[in-house]
């Protein structure tokens, strides 16, 4: 009887694993409270999808698992057409934006729209059902929200107060990785029109060594990319940035590596250097994309070796059926491997120091 239940209990594991993706429970967005904030803006829905790699992408794969995530979208007095400024959150989740410690995301946008710049807050975790994902990467696929970015620049371009010629994106830490994204060829050629691109792309302290980054990035040369990382982060490497942004300028792309001595991560929240409890991974094997969308080896290897999963075909199928739990079990090899460790410094009250210049390149890219 016993051997018969331990049986029972394998295969209901094993088919819970390849079991269809549950329905997801999203949480309330902090963008209606941004909108109370700010005292402008409309709530809009916007249609994206899931997905965990780009071979999901590549597929065609990520179609069969729509969702619309939240954004709140400001215009300048006047019929327009304005350029925009998409905001992106970083692992804090839309939270930040309504943030004591993050008045740099709310202090940006009455300057912006005196310039005549739209702006448009993404929220990529509430519809997913998540608040943060500092504390558990696992709650949201990066590959989904560089899926949402892209959406969001389809969704401007039907909007008829909109110049599409001219929209930014800009974000830190996780934010910044969907800027540097934002350029890449591969994405956008299979997911919008191919007439669409971001003039210009503001990623600080993203997080290039286990992102899911191209081994081989193929950058859009119409994105103008300015690139800020703190020499002193401990959280998001510089060093791994500052080699993807030259694989970058090396492809084409106009790309600026802009390294700044002593700051730390979320260098722009109003708060002095503190050490939190975050989760980092500069101890884990890389995770890079290659062009065909397969896996970079090391982060395989490290799934195979744990028995997380068979093979890479056996990864692959499961991100297909349930992408939310594939993404959880990548995340279980890490955590065998002991290689996440938590704790990491932030913050700086660099914000006002870096507003004007962050203002200006505005400027120079969005009306000139």
């Amino acid at each position: 009887m016993k051997k018969i239940f331990v049986i029972l209990i394998c295969l209901l594991f094993t088919s819970s694993v390849f079991a269809a993706e549950k329905k997801i429970k999203p949480k309330k967005t902090p963008l209606k409270r941004l909108s109370k904030q700010l005292k402008n803006g409309e709530l809009i829905k916007i249609q994206s999808f899931q997905a965990v790699t780009f071979k999901n992408i590549k597929e065609g794969s990520y179609k069969e698992h729509p969702i619309e995530v939240d954004a709140l979208i400001t215009y300048p007095e006047g019929d327009g057409p304005f350029p925009v400024l998409l905001i992106v959150h970083s692992s804090g989740g839309a939270g930040e934006f309504v943030s004591e410690w993050y008045k740099f995301f709310r202090d940006q946008q009455k300057p912006l729209l005196d310039m005549g710049i739209a702006t448009m807050y993404l929220d990529n975790f509430s519809a997913r059902g998540a608040k943060d994902t500092y504390r558990d990467q696992s709650k949201a696929s990066i590959w989904a929200t560089y899926i949402d970015v892209f959406m969001a620049l389809e969704y401007l371009s039907k909007q008829s107060k909109v110049n599409i010629k001219k929209i930014g994106v800009s974000g830190f830490s996780r934010g910044g990785n969907l800027s540097l994204m934002a350029s890449e060829k591969k994405l956008r050629n299979i997911l919008v029109s191919k007439d669409l691109y971001f003039a210009a792309a503001q990623p600080r302290s993203p997080e290039c060594r286990v992102a899911g980054m191209f081994e081989n990035p193929t950058p859009m040369p119409e994105t103008k990319t300015w690139l800020v990382h703190g020499l002193a982060d401990d959280y998001t490497l510089a060093g791994p940035c500052a080699d993807l942004a030259k694989k970058m300028q090396a492809n084409g792309g106009d790309v600026k590596i802009d390294l700044r001595e002593g700051w730390y991560h979320s260098f722009t929240g109003n708060y002095a250097v503190e050490r939190v409890a975050a989760q980092q991974f500069n101890k884990c094997p890389t995770w890079y994309t290659k062009d065909d969308g397969s896996m970079g080896g090391e982060y395989l290897d490290m799934m195979i070796k744990h028995g997380i999963f068979k093979s890479e075909d056996e990864f692959d199928a499961m991100t297909r059926e349930n992408p939310k739990k594939a993404f959880q079990m990548a995340f279980k090899a890490m955590k065998k491997e002991k290689c996440i460790k938590v704790g990491v410094k932030e913050g700086g009250d660099h914000g006002r120091k870096f507003m004007p210049e962050y203002l200006k390149f505005w400027k120079d890219n969005l009306l000139n």
